[in-house]
């Protein structure tokens, strides 16, 4: 189902206070699928979120219906990936009113056709809590295959298990 007035594109340079606002707000609606707190974010000076859009080897996507901002999602090259070959799906998040009617399809493709342009990567990551089983489900339709699991201390100090998938590219 098409749902018109969509638009998913990287957010401009000039849009970074667009960019924080739904941050902040998909950090403060479902803190549970995230691996930063809405204070540690929300600390954030204006810089980094400057930054975040204008760093070449990432990109923020927006999800904007209308020109309103409903969403967004991101993909980053791995920094310890030396070779630049792996990039790592990140924050994705939409207002849930607009949940469960094929978003989460359009901003995968958004993210691995920014990955599939990028010259010398071959892989694309994602990771999710094992609580997260809406993330789980979007990434085994992309065909991610499990690659480890490990447990880590998310914010808040909740201990939980994070299951690391991989995608690799033609």
């Amino acid at each position: 189902m098409e749902i018109e007035g969509i638009e998913i594109r990287p957010f401009k340079p000039d849009e970074w206070h667009v960019y924080r606002a739904v941050r902040l707000k998909a950090l403060e609606t479902d803190p549970k699928f995230f691996c930063e707190s809405y204070d540690d974010a929300k600390a954030k000076p204006d810089e980094h979120y400057q930054a975040h859009l204008l760093d070449a080897n990432s990109a923020v996507f927006g999800v904007f219906r209308h020109g309103d901002v409903i969403g967004m999602t991101g993909i980053v090259i791995d920094k310890e990936d030396a070779s630049g070959q792996t990039a790592n799906l990140w924050g994705s998040w939409l207002e849930p009113a607009w949940r469960g009617k094929g978003l989460a399809r359009r901003m995968y493709e958004a993210r691995l056709n920014w990955a599939k342009a990028r010259p010398g990567v071959k892989r694309v990551t994602v990771s999710h809590r094992k609580s997260n089983a809406i993330s789980k489900k979007a990434n085994q339709r992309w065909g991610f295959t499990f690659t480890h699991a490990r447990e880590i201390l998310w914010p808040g100090n909740q201990k939980e298990t994070e299951f690391c998938y991989e995608l690799k590219l033609n």
